[in-house]
């Protein structure tokens, strides 16, 4: 059998260790921790440049309706184009250019219509270098006619700035037999028909004239609101024919002299026509002026003729126009001045068969 076991109790001798007692601390009399102190970045001195390139702007807004890439509404964003249009300058995103195409700019023998052809080209060049994202339209006028390219402004693509040389490419044929482009022969009454009912397109027009045409004139009972008893015309109903129905921020108007419901030159009454404009352009654009679009104004002096006569119909028939507009004014005294070197070759054969 397994020995018996028999368990002693142990003697423990007490340490000879004194003890201490501390009273529990109170949280005030805790020592805060100690931050952990981050290291510190060495400090930057130079930056490298860094290019940011920014994709163009393709539109303002998507067109509402139609496949002709129209924005009759749109909403502006703010980037204003500056623009020079044979001498006067603007900014703006949505653009009217106006131009006259009549017997002044349109003669009867090719040498006089280098006028209306240098104009023409000008205009393409201009219309050619609009980016993307601006709105424009053009009108061609002389005495009660005011023709528009387009119903709606359209944004500047390269369709509808190819548009714009197609609309234009038959006016001003320097050689043929024919008058200006206004003359609309077997067209007239057509012509006629659609001015009251805008907009209305008509085509098969004359060989000079433009391709196609939206004529317009102003109502009588618009005429009565903003003119009285007299009536848009000449220049006065496109520039109308612009505030009414295009809104646009930016008006470009090319002429050779000045003439209103009143009459022609001194008999005139420019201030008379600013008071219906404001009240025009209130009425469309609302009271805040500085939404209001300027009027810019070009005046085409007769070629080899002394300019003042153009430079007193800028001053004074157009300048209160162009003042009350915030616009800007310019003057012609020699269309070859704006030709490039062959169209002036062009006017110097001209002139030599022609005697002029």
């Amino acid at each position: 059998p397994p020995p018996e076991f028999l368990a002693t109790r142990a003697r423990r001798e007490r340490p000879n260790i004194p003890i201490r007692f501390r009273p529990p601390q109170t949280a005030s009399a805790r020592k805060p921790p100690t931050p952990r102190v981050q290291p510190r970045p060495a400090p930057i001195t130079t930056i490298k440049p860094v290019d940011v390139h920014v994709p163009p702007v393709a539109m303002i807004a998507m067109p509402m309706a139609g496949t002709r890439e129209d924005a009759s509404e749109s909403i502006p964003i703010g980037f204003d184009v500056d623009i020079d249009f044979v001498g006067s300058r603007a900014k703006g995103e949505k653009v009217c250019f106006i131009v006259h195409f009549g017997p002044a700019t349109i003669g009867d023998t090719p040498y006089s219509r280098m006028t209306g052809y240098t104009i023409r080209k000008r205009l393409e060049e201009v219309v050619s270098k609009l980016p993307e994202y601006a709105l424009f339209n053009v009108a061609c006028y002389w005495a009660r006619d005011t023709c528009a390219m387009s119903p709606n402004m359209m944004l500047a693509s390269a369709n509808n700035k190819q548009m714009v040389m197609d609309w234009m490419a038959p006016v001003t044929p320097l050689e043929g037999d024919y008058d200006h482009c206004f003359v609309w022969g077997d067209s007239s009454s057509r012509v006629e028909s659609a001015r009251s009912k805008w907009p209305t397109r008509v085509e098969g027009l004359p060989f000079y004239s433009p391709k196609w045409a939206y004529p317009y004139e102003v109502s009588p009972t618009i005429e009565n609101k903003y003119l009285g008893e007299k009536k848009f015309t000449h220049w006065g109903r496109a520039v109308a024919w612009s505030i009414l129905t295009q809104k646009p921020d930016t008006i470009f108007v090319l002429t050779t002299n000045y003439i209103d419901g009143w009459g022609g030159g001194s008999e005139g009454e420019p201030n008379k026509m600013v008071a219906g404009y404001k009240k025009m352009t209130r009425d469309v654009y609302g009271p805040d002026k500085t939404r209001w679009p300027t009027i810019n104004v070009v005046v085409l002096a007769p070629a080899g003729k002394d300019a003042s006569g153009a430079e007193r119909v800028l001053n004074s028939y157009f300048g209160p126009i162009v003042r009350a507009f915030q616009g800007d004014g310019s003057v012609i005294d020699d269309i070859a001045k704006f030709m490039n070197a062959a169209e002036k070759k062009l006017l110097s054969g001209y002139a030599a068969d022609h005697g002029e």
